[in-house]
């Protein structure tokens, strides 16, 4: 079957022009997320160079060669603003207008200017440049779990490859691009169906990029607490539920709760905004004592929870032992005005049995005589009751067994 030049040229115009639209209208859809305007924009300036290109011969050479290429080298920058945009990164307007100033200026060397193979190699390079750029700012946002980042980085690089290929093509048979029939050439449907696959491709990337990204801000909206930016209640048990069920035999899980002492009476002395920085900071400073081995999570007001892997009851002990002893120092060189301290309840499995209610359970009746016992302390859901002639020793811990730990 053999193609009809003409409709290829002009389907590959109206396609473009047709996805151009489509992203901008997702970008209203959408204004959290603003690169598919911009992409939708890009498109709109390809479809408008490529219109230019196909009527070379019955327009102007400068309208349709000079400002044909440039207005696609445009598309293309926007297309590079909108992946800098996307992974909210600052976006400058040489960004956008700095190729096709260069592209510009280059054509008015009579080197350039005069020799259309140089103009066809120059514009190729540009245009693998600013596709090569698009991958790499892609690729660098590449922690932000998108399946669809991958396939438009690869797609980038192909489009990329495709245009230097123009350049030895370019030198072996050169009375192609020394044509003035742009349809007649022999490269043209080659160009014109690959442009066609291209643009059809990427758009679909980046509108799935784009509707992924929106699902998982979703997501997290849904399982991230806004004030302390950890895991919310819903996220905590769920994901406690999951350690539980996937720890194998020989392993200990150790779990915390936190609550953070006097906190309504910080919030009636000194507002909700300091009580609201209380919460950020006790927030940060134990996740940051935990690290990234462990399950922390906000599960309600001024109470926090922890789930980790641990080898004995002393170990958890220690940890939550550095989590108080951290966040009290921490809130007495913060400024706000206020000495807060946490009250900790620890326990672990082999004491609580396997189900993460009851070692939630457990811990929450330790956390309870640490209120009990005085506040600001450490209290071990394992330890049995101190015997009335036990000592007391320097570590702090009461009993044989470490117990608790006081301010």
């Amino acid at each position: 079957m053999r193609l009809d030049i003409p409709t290829l040229a002009v389907v590959t115009v109206f396609v473009t022009a047709l996805l151009g639209g489509l992203l901008l209208f997702a970008g209203t859809q959408n204004r959290a997320v603003r690169a598919p305007t911009v992409w939708g924009l890009s498109f709109l300036l390809g479809a408008t160079g490529l219109g230019l290109v196909i009527v070379r011969g019955r327009v102007p050479d400068w309208l349709s060669i000079e400002c044909a290429n440039a207005l696609v080298l445009a598309g293309m920058s926007l297309i590079w603003t909108g992946a800098r945009l996307f992974d909210r990164r600052t976006v400058r307007l040489a960004h956008i207008v700095a190729v096709p100033t260069l592209w510009f200026a280059a054509c008015l060397l009579p080197v350039v200017g005069r020799d259309i193979n140089a103009r066809t190699m120059l514009c190729s390079v540009l245009a693998a440049t600013l596709s090569v750029l698009t991958a790499r700012e892609l690729w660098r946002g590449r922690g932000e779990p998108l399946l669809s980042r991958w396939p438009t980085v690869l797609t980038l690089l192909g489009y990329a490859t495709a245009m230097l290929a123009r350049i030895p093509a370019t030198v072996l048979m050169p009375q192609i691009a020394t044509s003035t029939d742009v349809l007649g050439s022999a490269l043209f449907p080659a160009l014109a169906f690959g442009t066609l696959m291209f643009t059809i491709i990427l758009a679909f990337l980046l509108l799935n990029m784009s509707k992924e990204r929106t699902e998982l801000q979703h997501k997290m909206a849904s399982l991230v607490d806004p004030l302390s930016g950890v895991a919310n209640r819903r996220a905590f048990l769920a994901g406690a539920e999951q350690i539980v069920a996937q720890t194998s035999a020989g392993e200990r899980l150790g779990v915390m709760l936190f609550d953070l002492d006097h906190f309504k009476a910080i919030n009636d002395a000194n507002g909700h905004a300091t009580g609201d920085a209380v919460i950020k900071l006790f927030a940060r400073e134990a996740a940051r004592t935990l690290g990234h081995g462990a399950l922390f999570g906000r599960i309600g007001g001024e109470e926090f929870g922890a789930l980790m892997r641990v080898g004995d009851g002393g170990d958890v002990v220690d940890v939550a032992q550095r989590i108080r002893l951290t966040f009290a120092a921490a809130a007495a060189r913060s400024g706000l005005g206020v000495l807060s301290t946490v009250s900790i309840g620890v326990a672990i499995a082999d004491d609580a049995g396997d189900d993460i209610e009851d070692l939630l359970a457990a811990a929450d009746r330790a956390l309870y005589r640490a209120k009990a016992n005085g506040r600001n302390r450490v209290e071990y859901a394992g330890a049995p009751d101190p015997e009335p002639a036990a000592s007391v020793r320097r570590d702090g811990f009461i009993g044989p067994e470490r117990r608790a730990v006081g301010a």
